[in-house]
């Protein structure tokens, strides 16, 4: 039997670039069903499911550019969608002149010479766009390394092949997102969280919602959907607090006494909140790995400071309030002996409101240990969506205060 690895560089190529859009009829052949019947137009369709081919492929599938408020996405979708059940033989194509991919070669554990990784990610990309039917000018292909600090929110670090600047708005379970691909590596929307916003918006109904980090504010809009009496979203960069505002307009939310856009960092506002006595029902804290932004003077490290910012948003809980807590740091420890109550010296940001915290410490975590005892809950396996199923692409805890 001839071995791949003899293979002259060109027919190995061919060959997996073959081997990959085999898995890829496979997969969208699953997933539209399931993305259709959801209401999901942006989703993963591979994820280094081939060892040999290391990338990750998002489709978008935009909403006409003349769309620009959900009554009319309501219309538009439900009329595509009955194009769709009578077989209709021009919206698929309708829809592809529409949709973008963005490629992400994830780093290899091996050294490959650029020109090579250059001409395999052209016919890798070429594979796609005859698959989805997506022009090849929409196709974004980039790399992703290990993130070794920087800002809060990875930036493209090499841009192997530019598509043009692609942006819209895309429709996820009703709500509507501002969508740029191109500029950097994430677009603007994490789609494994998608379970996670929708248990949001299930249990936000006339509850007040802190959402940390809010990046452009997906967890703020599912909030808001849900009936919150208050949502505040909290970010340290402008630029994302400005989208998280688009994003809230876009789907109704613009009373500003009911949804407040604070630019702040975290630990600082978690201080100044709790010196106040101010408490939430829901509080988001999805941070990131690593940021040593510009713009603070601390530097973040998850690993390490995960249980300072739990035990903050804890303390921030009202009574019978719940913190959901998820990060995709694969060293991250957690260790339900590190949330800590007050008297044993859990009050991690120093001075209170004067009132007991409520960080249930090591004898008070389950029911009925005492007035703020906290139950610890692993969620993870409900929180990951059908287009990350063979993958762990977060973990998440749902902490409560009884």
């Amino acid at each position: 039997m001839y071995s791949i690895a003899l293979m002259p560089t060109e027919c190995k190529d061919d060959y997996q670039a073959q081997l990959f859009s085999n898995r890829l009829v496979k997969r969208l052949r699953h997933l539209r069903k399931w993305a259709r019947k959801n209401g999901v137009t942006c989703y993963r369709v591979y994820d280094r499911d081939i060892p040999e081919i290391p990338i990750s492929v998002d489709l978008y599938e935009f909403l006409p550019d003349e769309i620009g408020d959900k009554k009319s996405a309501a219309r538009f979708t439900a009329d595509e969608f009955a194009r769709l059940s009578e077989n209709d033989a021009g919206v698929q194509a309708e829809i592809a002149s529409r949709s973008a991919l963005v490629i992400c070669l994830y780093e290899r554990p091996y050294e490959k010479a650029e020109a090579e990784e250059r001409a395999w990610l052209s016919k890798i990309a070429q594979a796609a766009s005859a698959v989805v039917g997506t022009a090849e000018n929409r196709i974004v292909v980039k790399t992703r390394k290990r993130d070794k600090g920087g800002s809060q929110y990875a930036e493209d670090v090499n841009d192997i092949q530019s598509a043009e600047y692609i942006e819209g708005l895309i429709q996820e379970c009703a709500s509507l997102f501002r969508i740029s691909i191109s500029s950097r590596i994430d677009s603007g929307l994490f789609f494994d969280h998608r379970p996670l916003r929708a248990r949001v918006r299930e249990n936000a109904s006339g509850k007040s919602v802190l959402n940390l980090f809010c990046y452009t504010g997906s967890f703020s809009v599912y909030a808001a959907e849900g009936n919150a009496c208050l949502v505040d979203s909290v970010d340290l960069s402008n630029t994302y607090l400005e989208r998280a505002k688009e994003n809230m307009r876009l789907n109704g939310f613009s009373d500003e006494k009911k949804y407040r856009f604070i630019r702040a960092d975290a630990a600082e506002f978690i201080f100044q909140k709790k010196a106040v006595g101010e408490r939430y029902d829901i509080i988001i804290l999805d941070p990131p790995t690593f940021s040593n932004s510009k713009m603070t003077d601390t530097v973040l490290d998850l690993v390490k400071d995960w249980p300072r910012f739990v035990n903050g948003c804890i303390a921030l809980l009202a009574k019978g309030g719940v913190l959901y807590f998820s990060t995709n740091a694969k060293r991250l420890r957690f260790d339900e002996s590190l949330i800590e109550t007050p008297a044993n010296g859990g009050d991690a940001y120093g001075k209170s409101a004067g009132k007991k915290d409520a960080t249930g410490g090591n004898n008070s975590h389950g029911s009925g240990a005492s007035e703020n005892a906290i139950t610890v809950r692993d969620i993870t396996a409900s929180t990951i969506p059908e287009d990350f199923l063979q993958k762990k692409p977060h973990r998440a805890w749902e902490i409560r205060r009884n």
